[in-house]
């Protein structure tokens, strides 16, 4: 058998290489960055549209109230200039509201001290004009344009307005300055996280086109070592193939050999020993019948010699029938099997029966054999491992070919027995239907417990040889 080198193939890594696992990691730190960047600029976003909406709120109030005042002193005033009641209405509005006013400034601002000290000294001012309102409102009579009306009341109640519109003018114009810091504020956060988003992006792609490429060059590299682990496959297959095809010829050709040289040992013991026991035999029964009548102690032995002499020829009829059956070239298959089943219920005691149609005058004799030593290879581990109190051997022709079966109701064979290396007699079972072209499986009968074992011969292959 010729010797063969076999080939290693690079091995391929189990993992990714850990540059790219380096570089990975890298991106992914790089967009968790990134993400956080945009959780904290979205963040500030909100709590400076939230300053926004609050400063703007406190602008609201302040121009509501201011409106409220302005409507108290116009009634006020219009009220002294015509005598005209209509003109109370706004300013009895304006007083009952104001305070409301300041009230919402006050909780607007609540998280603000100064604004809190600007908000009382406004109300102190407030409630000082509003008393000087109602004041002149009192001490005016006859107001209109021809009665009398308390013009200097009427001038420090304007006076004092001035300075709470004075408070108002500064704290809106605070507001306004708010707003505007805020929105720089808000401008310069957003052009910093902007940048840096932006350069943590231009970095993050950076780092993914390299971690493409090298994923590429690896994906390359994987492919190369998987190509050559494929191609190294192949060429194992190759070889197992090849190993498998000498091994079955060898196994065939030692069965070829081992069935011409157990049918030449046959004929050599049928012919040779048995022509010398005849003559043996022949001799001493010769010698027997000249014995005078008083050697009765040599008669003895002598009788002894030819019963061993007997049982020699016995135990040599068994040998040959072992080795080459002469009951399946002289009589055919149907007769051998019938016989070894007799032959196998003598020493065994175990029923067989045998289901045989036909005689199979016209099989091949290689396929007779091959049936032949299937059904006593099968009788011999029957009688060794199956515990059986049956069996049953069933040889016909089906549509397909042939198919002998031999059925017994024992204990059965484990699966992992039958792919033993040592499982010699299913081996050789196996190989003989191989070198045959047929099949051949053992498995559980459809009905009942045991084991079933079958050859099939396809009919292609089960051709007849003519006499």
């Amino acid at each position: 058998m010729p010797s063969t080198t076999l080939q290693t193939p690079p091995a391929a890594s189990g993992g990714v290489p850990l540059h790219v696992r380096i570089v990975i990691v890298i991106s992914i730190a790089l967009l968790m960055v990134n993400a956080t960047l945009l959780v904290i600029n979205t963040a500030a976003t909100m709590d400076s549209h939230a300053q926004y909406a609050r400063s703007y709120e406190i602008k609201r109030s302040l121009s509501s109230f201011q409106s409220v005042i302005t409507a108290a002193e116009s009634g006020q005033r219009g009220y002294l200039l015509t005598g005209q009641t209509g003109y109370l209405e706004p300013y009895y509005v304006a007083m009952r509201s104001w305070r409301s006013e300041i009230e919402k400034l006050r909780t607007l601002t609540a998280d603000n001290v100064a604004r809190q000290t600007d908000i009382t000294e406004l109300e102190e001012f407030t409630a000082d004009a509003v008393s000087r309102l109602k004041a002149t409102i009192s001490s005016s009579p006859q107001p209109g344009p021809n009665g009398t009306a308390d013009v200097a009341g009427t001038e420090r109640a304007t006076t004092t307005m001035d300075r709470v519109r004075g408070i108002v003018d500064r704290m809106m114009a605070e507001e306004d300055a708010r707003i505007e810091a805020l929105r720089r504020e808000v401008l310069r956060d957003l052009l910093v996280a902007g940048g840096l988003a932006l350069l943590t992006t231009v970095v993050t792609v950076a780092v993914l086109i390299g971690l493409n490429k090298l994923l590429l060059r690896y994906v390359a590299a994987r492919q190369i070592a998987e190509n050559a682990m494929l191609e190294a496959n192949q060429v194992l297959n190759v070889q197992v193939e090849q190993r498998t095809a000498e091994l079955t010829e060898l196994s065939q050709h030692l069965i070829r050999v081992s069935e011409e040289e157990k049918a030449k040992l046959a004929r050599e013991l049928h012919d040779t020993l048995g022509s010398n026991l005849t003559a043996i035999n022949m001799d001493l029964n010769w010698i027997q019948r000249r014995l005078p009548e008083g050697t009765r102690e040599i008669r003895e032995r002598l009788q002894r010699v030819l019963q061993m002499l007997t049982e020699t020829v016995e135990l040599k009829h068994e040998v040959i029938e072992g080795l080459r059956p002469s009951h399946l070239d002289n009589l055919g298959l149907a007769f051998a099997m019938r016989s070894h089943c007799r032959e196998f219920t003598r020493r065994t005691g175990l029923p067989c029966e045998v289901d045989v149609q036909e005689d199979f005058d016209d099989l091949d004799p290689a396929w007779s054999i091959a049936f032949y030593r299937i059904a006593q290879e099968s009788l011999t581990n029957i009688a060794k491992h199956a515990q059986a109190s049956k069996v049953r051997i069933v040889l016909g022709r089906e549509d397909g070919g042939i198919r002998l079966r031999i059925i017994d109701d024992g204990v059965g064979v484990a699966e992992e027995s039958l792919s033993k290396p040592k499982s010699h007699g299913i081996v050789g079972m196996r190989e003989r239907m191989r070198q045959m072209g047929g099949r051949f499986q053992i498995q559980r009968p459809a009905e009942g417990s045991g084991t079933m074992v079958e050859a099939f011969i396809p009919a292609t292959n089960a051709t007849a040889v003519s006499a």
